[in-house]
């Protein structure tokens, strides 16, 4: 199964983009996984900043794709379920898992209705941040599904 995370903006940070380079080098090991980094809105106003780049989101969206979309009001789980539900679509032959995080702004409730709302922590993080975070969880993910040592 092919992983995708569709971000919103580039990294600034060049301590974070370092993080995520690493995370997603180490998942390409077990797989097919791509980032793909969607042009932030123009607009200032954040309802027309989210409902830009909730547009830009769908349209990068492959129909088949199953879709989790990270979301603060949405569920939480634990790594070993993050890897068991990852295992659950590679059994089900899911060719495709689109993640997807939006910008500062968040995601409108078009994209939220398109898939699996799941939250990283009941606290509120900045987008970049929580790329790294996904990032860590997803490999993560991957070597608890192997056996590996990585999670303890």
């Amino acid at each position: 199964m092919k992983i995708a995370l569709l971000c919103v903006g580039k990294l600034r940070s060049e301590a974070l983009r370092a993080v995520c380079d690493d995370y997603a080098a180490r998942l390409r090991r077990y797989g097919a996984f791509e980032v793909l980094e969607l042009k932030p809105a123009q607009a200032r106003e954040p309802a027309a900043a989210v409902a830009e780049e909730s547009k830009r989101i769908l349209e990068a969206l492959e129909p088949a794709a199953h879709v989790w979309v990270l979301d603060e009001r949405g569920k939480t789980c634990t790594s070993p379920a993050l890897a068991e539900r990852i295992s659950a679509l590679e059994q089900r032959s899911t060719k495709r898992l689109a993640v997807i995080l939006g910008g500062a702004y968040g995601l409108g409730e078009d994209v939220k209705r398109k898939g699996e709302r799941l939250s990283l922590s009941p606290m509120t993080f900045n987008h970049e941040l929580c790329r790294a975070v996904i990032l860590e969880q997803l490999y993560r993910a991957r070597t608890i599904q192997r056996g590996e040592p990585y999670h303890h």
